[in-house]
């Protein structure tokens, strides 16, 4: 049997492979997973075995790791047990992340109150180390509750919640975000404020109740509130607070601009928050879930496990159900799968719950007599009929099933600590127990990464500094050649970077988008010819008026739709766009830092490497200000001027339309079509114009910005750092002592660097 030694770090993201006792081959697939989250290889690696191995299908694995990741690995393995292959596991645990987590921050924190030059490294770090570092210190993780009309989507969230705060009205009534923060100090109060569009304070309550909550839904200058309070269903962490959001009906809000956030909220890849798409068990197959559906698909299929792992997809309802009548539980999942793969979505987790038990069990207060009635009849069904204990249906890890087990048992909301099953077998407790494991699995090596790269950052800028300094310590003769050096290079400085041509070189170099924001432009461009001409071929034959009608709504919603979702896919592209112009004007910082040490054997000297490194990682902090930045709004404006003439293209559906075919007995769509594909292409054409408009323009500020950099800040930061060292050349009595204080910093910072690689280390 083939032995694999898979030993996987999460917070340095590094992977070392033993394949029987020995390194894997620099060209082989497996070593290339080396640098990766194992969530973007686990799935392959039995395939990638067996190829290596020539078709072999025994191996033991041995992973050294944190659990949640030997679960992906014991999931990979019951796959590839499934095809045929032989697979033995063995199970080393390391220090669980959430303890780690405690000590970097520790760490972080006694470093920065002990030593004022590593803090002021840390808030002079460039914006990538200083967003690094605010990362690792937010507690903050976003889980999304997304759902379409009468999914009971309110219920389950006052189910976590313990009481009833959300309206559970109409959701086509609903035009508000709500975010609600985890708050353990507030016992079972919440406070809250609600804000215009304009992100403008207009009202706030420090006791919301559910009558407060519908005053302010109904209210038209609602656009987001925000709750903080306890949401009982998590556990109390020092390391992460809980942001649930409500979403509206994305298709039945009356607001477009929340359509287009709550898309953005499952199109964001980079974040990747947690999505819980709440369905309904009794009704399926409506278009505005097929539409929905599509985008999470297509979303799933594009970023490895961790895309599929953080969709969550809740049958609501269950208690609708009832076994005596001859409904079967199994066969009705079967049947959700079946739906779920047809619109692209395959292995779904799929997290069958009763909301309405959980809801009462946990609610507090009075229950009324109907909601008595209601608890009593569901316990009944949940506890008495063994299909209807809706765990045994989901696909979890055996520690997340200990977990659930657990949240029942010990829920501080049950007055009838008998009733812990009936709240097990409602399902809720399985949603909450996989959201605690999803944020271990992902939020907290993620966020000892960023504590990981903010603090070598800050590491590393402290020690170019010292280093500089200790390298002065050199006899008189080497000081005069240094002396003589210094002078040249600020003459190279005054050439180099402060001539008009070498700004004006830069400015038409720069005109080209780099090639991979051109690509996913066109990709973009090239998924809406598709949209274009699948929706047109849905257009033919002869129909009723009455059905042209049906056909031209469901279009102009399928277009909408769409249109959202393309305006969020151009910002994300427009988000890259700014992180490779950066990238490419920090290596063209690096080349010309690089121009002002040219070869030459004074310059060997280790000090004046040391003076190049120190200079070469000045802080590039050349981020377009807010107000250079084109907002959202921007864009949406664009699309809200038109909306008389979008929404409804064309007067679709209106008295007009109808009266032009009133004479006619049917309606030709393929004629009606081709009167409106022309104008919804312009439209889509418009829409990528402006949005390659603004990011040359960014492209151009972004360059502005550089130059300023170099004419600015640069310049203070290089004439400073000259300036000390000439006076430290000049005066022995000063280098001597600074020499001194450079060497106590080195051992300080090196002492650091090692805690910090011991805290990340197995």
């Amino acid at each position: 049997m083939n032995h694999i030694a898979i030993t996987h770090n999460p917070f340095l993201v590094e992977t070392e492979f033993l394949i029987n006792g020995h390194s894997p081959s620099e060209s082989s697939n497996i070593t290339a997973y080396g640098s990766k989250r194992l969530q973007l290889w686990v799935e392959q690696i039995f395939d990638d075995l067996q190829a290596l191995f020539n078709g072999s299908k025994d191996f033991f694995i041995e992973f050294t790791g944190v659990e949640s990741d030997f679960n992906d690995i014991k999931e990979a393995a019951n796959n590839a047990i499934q095809k045929g292959i032989c697979v033995e596991l063995k199970f080393n645990p390391v220090t669980p992340a959430e303890e780690r987590l405690e000590k970097i921050k520790a760490l972080m924190t006694r470093v920065s109150e002990e030593s004022p030059k590593f803090a002021n490294y840390l808030a002079n770090s460039d914006l990538k180390a200083k967003q690094d570092f605010e990362d690792a210190l937010n507690n903050d993780f976003d889980a999304y509750v997304v759902a379409t009309m009468s999914s009971g989507k309110s219920t389950f969230i006052n189910a976590m919640l313990g009481q009833d705060l959300l309206p559970a009205a109409n959701e086509a009534t609903t035009a508000t975000i709500a975010h609600i923060f985890d708050d353990k100090s507030q016992g079972g109060d919440f406070y809250g404020e609600r804000f215009d569009s304009n992100g403008n304070l207009i009202g706030y309550s420090n006791a919301v109740d559910l009558a407060t909550m519908k005053a302010w839904n109904a209210d038209c200058e609602t656009k987001t509130i925000t709750l903080n309070g306890d949401i009982r269903a998590i556990k109390e962490s020092s390391n992460v607070r809980l942001v649930l959001t409500d979403t509206p009906g994305p298709n039945n809000s009356q607001d477009p601009e929340h359509q287009r956030t709550t898309l953005g909220f499952i199109q964001d890849s980079k974040r990747n928050p947690l999505i819980i798409y709440v369905l309904n068990a009794t009704q399926l197959g409506t278009n505005d879930d097929a539409q929905l559906l599509r985008l999470v698909a297509d979303t799933m299929s594009k970023g490895g496990k961790q895309s599929k792992d953080r969709f969550l997809f809740v049958v609501n309802k269950m208690d609708m159900f009832d076994p005596e009548r001859g409904e079967n539980i199994e066969e009705a999942l079967n049947r959700l799968k079946s739906y779920l793969e047809e619109n692209g979505i395959h292995d779904p987790k799929l997290f069958p719950v009763s909301a309405r038990m959980a809801y009462l069990l946990r609610k507090q207060g009075e229950l009324t007599r109907a909601e008595r009635n209601d608890k009593t009849n569901i316990a009944d069904l949940l506890l008495e009929e063994p299909s209807m204990a809706f765990p045994q249906y989901m696909s979890v890890s055996t520690s997340v099933m200990s977990a659930m087990r657990e949240k029942a048992q010990l829920d501080d909301a049950l007055q009838d600590k008998a009733m812990w099953r009936a709240l097990l077998n409602s399902g809720l407790p399985g949603v909450e127990a996989v959201i605690d494991e999803y944020i271990n699995k992902y939020s907290f090596p993620m966020r000892l990464n960023r504590a990981h790269l903010a603090m070598t950052a800050a590491i590393e800028r402290g020690m170019q500094e010292a280093e500089l300094i200790k390298q002065l310590d050199i006899d008189e003769q080497v000081l005069s050649i240094l002396q003589s050096e210094i002078h040249s290079l600020k003459a190279r400085r005054d050439q180099g970077f402060n001539t008009q041509a070498y700004k004006e070189q830069l400015k038409q170099e720069g005109r080209d988008l780099p090639i991979d924001v051109h690509n996913s432009l066109n990709e973009l461009e090239r998924n809406v010819g598709v949209r274009i001409e699948e929706l047109g071929n849905t257009f033919s034959g002869d129909v009723s008026i009455r059905e042209a009608e049906s056909k031209i709504d469901i279009a102009s919603k399928e277009i909408n739709f769409s249109f959202n979702q393309v305006i969020n896919e151009y910002e994300q592209a427009f988000v890259r766009s700014q992180e490779l112009i950066k990238k490419e004007l920090h290596q063209e910082y690096q080349n010309h830092v690089a121009q002002l040490f040219p070869e030459s054997r004074s310059l060997e000297l280790p000090v004046f490497q040391s003076l190049k490194k120190s200079i070469s990682s000045f802080s590039l902090n050349i981020e377009l200000k807010d107000d250079e930045v084109q907002t959202k709004r921007v864009v949406v404006d664009s699309y809200e001027r038109s909306t008389s003439k979008w929404y409804k293209p064309w007067t679709w559906g209106d008295t007009e339309t109808v009266n032009v075919y009133g004479n006619k007995e049917c309606v030709d769509l393929q004629e009606v079509w081709k009167e409106r594909v022309t104008i919804v292409s312009r439209q889509f054409e418009q829409l990528k114009n402006d949005a390659v408009k603004r990011i040359r323009d960014d492209k151009d500020k972004l360059i502005d910005n550089y130059l300023a950099f170099l004419e600015g800040e640069f310049s203070t930061k290089f004439a400073a750092i000259l300036a000390d060292l000439e006076q430290k050349v000049e005066n022995q009595t000063q280098r001597e002592y600074a020499i001194t204080q450079a060497k106590t910093d080195i051992n300080e910072i090196s002492a650091t660097k090692q805690e910090l690689e011991a805290i990340l280390q197995f």
